[in-house]
């Protein structure tokens, strides 16, 4: 909002000022401003060569400064020229010397605050500058299905929507327009500006989205050049299929410093393919650190593939990165704008990085932050994507084992107080039965008794009968080896309620329930029961088939109105098991039809 109104203000300032010059004053300051504006552009890059690597200065300061100081400087002199060589004027009428001036002072007052903008915005400020910011999370947490985004933004996933803001009179826009036309017309060379930039004021906020002020979007050049020796291809592939893999919601935060992961599929959009890289970095594209070891601090926006579509320059930034986030291991992480890595530099830290591109497209290069480019062309390109996968610090694992998981997405409601439905008692890494059980009363129906513990089997029963019959009291499950029993037992009409019908107990659709850790890996539903009163005593419906490939996960009561007694008691308890690795956090429970619910916090099972 501030730098909206800031240029606002100037922009009208300039045009009121040059609407009291006239219209001849007004067409050589317009000239003037052009051609300043093609010298800044077209040499803002050799001039920051020869401070970075002449003089030593620091590339993230001396780049935006060279821009915006070749401009001045030119503007001025061009305007200290025509003041000694154009001493005449040009009479036309009052309203068309007033209105011709107005004119030509906005189309002057457009280049010149558009300048300033584009190099204030490549200062190292981080992502969101004097309230500015170009991609922007959608403020109703809208997805991609549902947003007003324009149709090459839209996408057939539920991620979270990311909206593009501009500036009120688009006046970096429009210098880059003008820039762009000058580079490819009348003062084209052997290299346009959008052959290297398709949308520079799209690439100064990328490679700016930093992930702190000491992040810098520019790599280090007084000791190893970052520019030539920053990056590295090691390897390229296209996929047309869709992939696997995990997406956080959520952005870190102060009071949720670890937000879960769900599995999710990323879907190619019609016409569209996969391009994938593994990159190398080098750590003279690192970040320097005041002690210990240099870190490669960065969001996804900051890598950037260039190429052509036909003969019009694109360009695109990461979808997916593996190999740098040890939560996930292997698996893939659909990433957004405003995500953080940071990754130990390690001489060379290998990572991939994974862009979505139009079918046709041809790859120019591929860069890290700014100017860290390397050359990727489709001769270079595989056509079946690597055998292994990296995981966080270059180890590699299996494309097969890293693809393994399903879909989903978080939508529940109701967070905090869907949380006070649930029995903590019972919630956790906990194999406890909901009561004890007398072995005598079990024999009668159809589970097996393990020793002392509950065997695979159905028990339907009044509590009463299983609490006081003789035998051995049963008060455990038989978990099977290597694994844990993660339980959630709820109120259930309440937890319906609240929870978007995520537990559907009445209803023709058969939900299949999985619970989801906090690194996005999902467990099927391994038993249920569900206590309610019947006929004036307490009755129980439980259900346990560890390790069964015939049980489909499903709430299948076979008690005639249990269903509706679960909907309409308010102490009716519904209880879910899933057995899961040892040391496993638990997050959320999703349903194949009815979304996710998060919990808000995470369920560990003990190891």
């Amino acid at each position: 909002m501030i730098l909206n109104i800031v240029a606002l203000l100037f922009v009208a300032g300039i045009t009121f000022m040059h609407s009291m010059f006239g219209l001849y004053s007004g067409i050589i300051n317009v000239a003037c401003s052009i051609v300043a504006l093609a010298i800044s552009f077209g040499f803002f890059e050799v001039v920051n060569g020869l401070l970075t690597t002449q003089a030593g200065l620091h590339p993230a300061y001396t780049e935006p400064v060279t821009l915006a100081l070749l401009f001045a400087i030119s503007l001025g002199l061009l305007r200290l020229v025509a003041d000694q060589f154009i001493r005449g004027n040009v009479r036309v009428p009052m309203y068309v010397d007033w209105g011709g001036g107005a004119v030509c002072g906005f189309i002057n007052a457009q280049i010149c605050v558009g300048v300033m903008v584009l190099a204030f915005l490549m200062v190292p400020f981080g992502g969101k500058v004097a309230g500015y910011q170009r991609y922007a999370r959608d403020v109703d947490n809208e997805t991609y299905r549902t947003a007003s985004v324009p149709s090459e933004l839209r996408k057939q996933d539920d991620r979270i929507a990311f909206v593009r803001n501009k500036l009120w009179l688009r006046s970096d826009d429009f210098t880059v327009w003008l820039a762009k036309t000058l580079s490819g017309g009348s003062l084209s060379g052997s290299t346009s500006l959008a052959a290297v930039y398709p949308d520079f004021a799209e690439w100064v906020w990328w490679s700016g989205n930093t992930v702190q002020h000491e992040s810098m979007p520019v790599p280090q050049r007084n000791d190893t050049d970052g520019f030539e020796r920053g990056l590295r291809v090691e390897t390229a592939w296209t996929q047309v299929t869709d992939l696997e893999a995990r997406y956080r919601e959520n952005v870190a935060t102060e009071d949720q410093p670890t937000p879960p992961y769900v599995p999710l599929t990323y879907q190619i959009q019609p016409g569209h393919e996969l391009l994938g890289t593994r990159l190398v970095l080098d750590n003279s594209s690192a970040d320097r650190t005041k002690t210990g070891a240099p870190y490669h601090r960065f969001r996804p926006t900051m890598f950037r593939l260039v190429g052509d579509v036909g003969d019009e320059p694109r360009h695109f930034v990461a979808q997916l990165i593996g190999g740098a986030d040890e939560r996930i291991g292997p698996n893939y992480r659909i990433v957004e704008a405003d995500e953080n890595f940071s990754l130990e530099a390690q001489g060379e830290t290998r990572i991939d990085v994974i862009f979505e591109i139009p079918a046709g497209f041809e790859p120019r290069f591929v860069e890290y932050k700014r100017h860290a480019r390397v050359a990727l062309t489709p001769a270079n390109i595989e056509s079946t994507p690597p055998e292994t996968r990296l995981s966080l610090g270059g180890g590699e694992t299996s494309a097969a084992v890293a693809s393994a998981g399903g879909t989903g997405t978080a939508t529940g409601q109701g967070l905090t107080r869907f949380i006070e439905t649930v029995d903590h008692s019972f919630t956790g890494g906990i194999d406890r039965l909901p009561f004890e059980m007398a072995s005598a009363t079990l024999r009668s129906e159809q589970v097996d008794i393990v020793g002392s513990k509950l065997g695979p089997g159905r028990v339907t029963k009044e509590r009463d009968a299983l609490e006081q019959g003789t035998g051995t009291k049963i008060a455990t499950f038989d978990v099977p080896s290597g694994q844990k029993i993660f339980q959630i037992q709820t109120r259930a009409r309440q937890a319906a309620s609240l929870a978007g019908q995520v537990f559907n107990f009445v209803g023709s659709v058969a939900n299949q329930y999985y619970a989801l850790s906090n690194t996005g890996e999902q467990y099927p539903l391994c038993g249920y029961y569900a206590i309610v009163e019947r006929n004036g005593q307490q009755f129980i419906e439980l259900v346990y088939a560890p390790d069964d490939p015939a049980f489909r996960g499903m709430l299948d009561f076979q008690t005639d109105g249990i269903r509706n007694l679960l909907r309409d008691q308010d102490d009716a308890k519904l209880g879910l098991l899933f057995l899961v690795p040892p040391g496993t956090c638990i997050t959320s429970i999703r349903t194949s039809s009815r979304g996710s619910i998060d919990f808000g916090q995470e369920f560990c099972v003990g190891s």
